[in-house]
């Protein structure tokens, strides 16, 4: 389906497409929350998602978008009664709402399998992104809800009580900030008697992010949207605790000093591999310059659109800007085109096969703002971050390619195909 706000990347074969590239200044709309735990939702896997993409209609819908201007659909699939993760039953539910003769608009899109949703009724979660040539209907629908003004490039929408947004716009003209995914900070004290050490890392992985916020001039106030991983607690019973979380969360947003609160996701997933103390809490964020940033006064002769933030040493950026105007690139996730091997070999499948997919759009690895890696754990529950950052530094900050996007790299519950190792998506920004 052609829009003059986007082009649409892949074959007539796949029931999605493998990118979405926007027009330049095209306003944004991030859809997507958090699983209400007092709900308790019926049916199987199909039945849940086809309920929540029609909230996730009703959402955008209000916001002033369609069907056929989400771009990019990401799906979280927990396992169902069976024990097992239903993707047959989410591709159902896909294709009852896109790619068929009523609706044959396909957005990009991403699948994977975590260990849990909400309190265990849920299984799936989706998020959505939406882009439209007119941006006057959701800034004057946002407006119109009253809600707390904390930056004037955007458009918040759902209720002024509750702990997050359905969603978020990002209006014309709008510079955005993408970061790493960020844990505790090193030095952060353990968590004290009786406390969560979910509540209390995530409190030190939530000043982490402000800090890192902070060194481009920006704010919790300026944040579009929350993305959180939770693993075990071994405090809490090897349970996922979301309660801790949201009590840290609401130190930092919707308070009388931070009246703001962005749209989210938390999300869990199985471990984090060995790290001393254990690592149970990843966060990242997307936020929004509420002024054009001087930071892209001087050219880059790269990409003059970006600019990348953080330690010379590391091989990934802390943080990405990109500039008021940019034309942004959405990927689907890009699986191995070889199942076999170990996990750096089906890394360097999918990357080959995601240079293609980004050549394809008139981009390259030094175009990318962030990439999110999926990976699933070994046999014996260890995860490869070696396999995975060998692959990783043939097409990243190296000296052919110095260019380092913001990453996180999460283990997942599955993939769709067993024999698949890994799963990555990435945005990019047209130079």
């Amino acid at each position: 389906m052609k829009s003059p706000a986007f082009q649409i990347f892949g074959t007539d074969a796949t029931v999605y497409s493998t990118g979405v590239k926007l027009a330049p200044g095209i306003p944004v709309f991030f859809a997507g929350g958090d699983l209400d735990p007092a709900e308790k939702p019926t049916g199987d896997t199909k039945a849940q998602a086809l309920a929540a993409m029609a909230s996730l209609q009703e959402t955008i819908t209000e916001a002033g978008f369609g069907l056929p201007q989400v771009v990019f659909v990401r799906a979280y699939l927990a396992p169902d009664k069976s024990g097992q993760v239903d993707y047959a039953g989410w591709n159902a539910a896909w294709n009852t709402v896109f790619n068929h003769p009523g609706n044959p608009h396909k957005p990009a899109r991403t699948t994977v399998g975590v260990p849990k949703l909400g309190v265990g009724h849920h299984f799936i979660e989706i998020e959505y992104i939406c882009a439209a040539s007119d941006p006057s209907a959701m800034a004057a629908g946002s407006a119109k809800l009253k809600l707390p003004a904390t930056n004037p490039g955007l458009a918040p929408y759902g209720p002024l009580a509750s702990r997050i947004y359905w969603g978020m716009g990002v209006l014309p003209g709008t510079g955005l900030f993408w970061t790493a995914g960020m844990v505790r900070k090193n030095d952060a004290p353990p968590p004290a008697a009786g406390q969560s050490n979910t509540y209390a890392q995530s409190v030190s992985t939530l000043q982490n992010l402000a800090g890192n916020l902070a060194s481009v001039g920006l704010s919790y106030k300026d944040v579009v949207y929350v993305r959180a991983f939770l693993a075990p607690d071994a405090a809490q019973g090897g349970e996922f605790d979301h309660v801790g979380w949201n009590k840290a969360y609401d130190e930092f947003f919707h308070t009388a000093e931070n009246p703001h609160k962005p749209a989210r996701t938390t999300i869990t997933t199985p471990t984090y591999g060995a790290f001393t103390p254990p690592l149970v809490n990843e966060v990242e964020v997307i936020a929004a310059f509420p002024q054009p940033p001087a930071l892209f006064a001087q050219p880059d002769p790269k990409n003059a659109n970006l600019r990348t933030y953080g330690a010379a040493a590391s091989h990934i950026a802390s943080g990405v800007a990109v500039k008021p105007g940019a034309a942004l690139f959405f990927s689907a996730g890009t699986v191995p085109t070889q199942a076999g091997g170990n996990m750096e070999t089906q890394a360097l499948s999918a990357l080959a096969k995601l240079r293609e997919n980004l050549a394809a759009a008139g981009l390259g690895f030094k175009d990318v703002i962030f990439l999110r890696a999926y990976i699933i754990p070994e046999a014996d529950g260890s995860l490869d971050r070696d396999g995975w950052s060998a692959a990783y530094l043939t097409c990243f900050n190296n000296p052919d390619q110095p260019h380092k996007p913001a990453r996180t790299t999460i283990a997942v519950h599955s993939l769709p195909k067993p024999e698949w190792k890994i799963e990555i998506d990435v945005i990019a920004a047209v130079p």
